[in-house]
């Protein structure tokens, strides 16, 4: 024993100490952000210390981020420094800036919950190495981790929004096998939001924009029932990132308590059975295509999205009270009118 110790007190300052005392891997060297930075300094040979310094942090922290412990977003300098200290490629460089933007959560209109969305944020970043999304309830965009920016590029792009994207982008069609089915799919959600919230401007727009593509617009003058969700689908797609390779994938839709009106979406890779039949998890091949929703089920999700928006309305007022409540009296009486305004408007 006192060898050991003596061995781990000698250790110079600054060499690798990321394997526990008995020389065994620990689990961040094997994934996530933490094994790529020991993947590139181990290949240019230079130790934790010098890492640490170009990131400018201590090299405890930086040991820590190549065990596994999430680490704060690099800025872009930081970026630069690595890639210069480790001498990184184009590729690896592309990686290092997918790692670092890849979960940037956009608010939600009048969320005003920095403390939730970081939870939020990093709920989406623990999803790895699962593609995984947050969007708002017309589908934009609002924050994704890195698997589902390598895997789908498009959702880095400004304004990104899921249904858009999969209804007139031309990629989209090469990507979801039977894309027919998928792009019904789709308009029956549209078609249920529309009927759920008939007076949406927004998602009037969305569905205009959609029906100026000629091939979506036939499906929407075609398509008369409606769907709720994506949940639990499971089908094939062609992925550009994986080598064109066709992989079979459940869609999981969650709403968050803490962003109520938001969806937050985790794409699961299942191993497939190659049968045209039956799906990787034993259902029937696409039986979703023939899912629809009854007036019953919009009733229901009426009185959800109420429920839904006096949750996140009350989120939003229990936020504004503990603010009120750690500032000083002169702040409260200057910022309570507009401050109440704004939760009473959402």
């Amino acid at each position: 024993m006192g060898k050991e110790l003596a061995a781990r007190g000698t250790r110079p300052a600054g060499e690798d100490v990321s394997e526990d005392g008995a020389g065994q891997p620990v689990a961040g060297q094997f994934m996530g952000f933490g094994a790529l930075l020991r993947r590139w300094r181990k290949k240019a040979r230079v130790n934790q210390a010098r890492v640490a310094k170009a990131l400018d942090m201590s090299e405890r922290t930086y040991r820590k981020i190549e065990q596994g412990a999430i680490p704060p977003r690099l800025t872009v300098a930081q970026c630069e420094s690595l890639a210069k200290l480790l001498d990184l490629d184009r590729d690896e460089r592309h990686a290092l800036v997918l790692h670092n933007i890849g979960s940037g959560l956009v608010a939600p209109s009048g969320a005003g919950q920095p403390e939730l969305q970081k939870a939020v944020r990093l709920l989406i970043d623990r999803q790895m190495p699962s593609p995984a999304y947050l969007c708002d309830r017309h589908w934009n965009i609002l924050g994704f981790n890195t698997s589902m920016a390598e895997w789908w590029p498009w959702v880095m792009e400004p304004g990104a929004n899921l249904i858009r994207w999969a209804l007139t982008v031309p990629e989209a069609r090469a990507q979801y096998q039977d894309w027919d089915k998928h792009a019904a799919a789709y308009v029956k959600m549209l078609k249920f939001a529309q009927a759920v919230k008939p007076d949406d401007a927004e998602l009037a727009r969305l569905i205009e924009d959609i029906k100026e593509d000629v091939d979506a617009r036939r499906i929407w003058e075609t398509e008369h029932n409606m769907g709720e969700t994506r949940d639990g689908h499971v089908f094939r797609m062609n992925v550009p990132a994986l080598g064109g390779e066709t992989i079979e994938v459940v869609s999981h839709v969650l709403y968050p308590a803490s962003l109520p009106t938001c969806r937050f979406v985790v794409i699961t890779w299942v191993e497939g059975t190659g049968d045209d039949e039956r799906d990787a998890l034993g259902g029937a091949r696409n039986a979703w295509a023939a899912a629809t929703a009854s007036p019953d089920d919009v009733a229901t999700a009426q009185r959800h999205a109420q429920t839904r928006e006096a949750e996140d309305a009350a989120t939003r007022g229990r936020r504004f009270t503990a603010a009120l409540a750690s500032q000083p009296a002169a702040a409260i009486a200057e910022g309570a009118a507009v401050s109440l305004s704004r939760v009473a408007c959402g």
